[in-house]
């Protein structure tokens, strides 16, 4: 039988839902009820170069500790349950996988690079799992239609992906070094 929400929602794409419930608790958790172990998830560079905390590179990107990032991080995961769709699961988790993985070291790259070329000192960076959030911005562009829905003023053109990169817009704003953990996603 035939149903009306077969593309609605998050039918479909179990690990976008499961993207969306698991960091979204554990962040309301870590924030109001036990944010003494916040300090366990700071994203901190500098314990992972001097300290030789490696366990940061994965506690640190996992979890969001700020509850604006997580709302924006699960607007834009819900906005491309799209590619889970298209590619299956299991593409979709090996793409995020990779480029997590992939994310963290060019996180590492361009502190390093900051610091040698501008003695910049970028110690610590965003937490969460926004890396490869950034990095699905990519076939975002390449592959969903730009469809105009209307236009603001005559001049502005507004369009079925402009609500997307509104909140990616603001989820970069929101802290001073989410640059760099956007520019090693993309």
């Amino acid at each position: 039988m035939f149903t009306s929400t077969g593309s609605r929602g998050l039918y479909k794409a179990p690990l976008s839902k499961s993207l969306l419930l698991l960091p979204t608790v554990l962040t309301v958790l870590l924030t109001v009820l036990l944010p003494q172990y916040q300090d366990l998830f700071i994203y901190n560079l500098q314990a992972v170069r001097q300290g030789k905390q490696f366990w940061r590179l994965v506690s640190g990107r996992l979890i969001c500790l700020d509850l604006k990032d997580t709302f924006c991080s699960s607007l834009l995961i819900y906005n491309f349950r799209i590619f889970e769709r298209r590619f299956g699961s299991h593409k979709f988790a090996s793409f995020l996988f990779g480029a997590w993985i992939l994310s963290a070291f060019v996180d590492l790259l361009l502190t390093e690079a900051l610091r040698y070329m501008f003695e910049l000192k970028v110690d610590v960076l965003p937490a969460g799992l926004l890396g490869p959030v950034f990095a699905l911005f990519v076939p975002f562009y390449c592959s969903i239609p730009r469809v105009q829905v209307t236009q603001l003023l005559g001049h502005i053109s507004i369009t079925n992906k402009s609500l997307t990169y509104i909140v990616g817009a603001q989820l970069l704003t929101s802290s001073a070094y989410m640059w760099v953990v956007a520019c090693s996603g993309l």
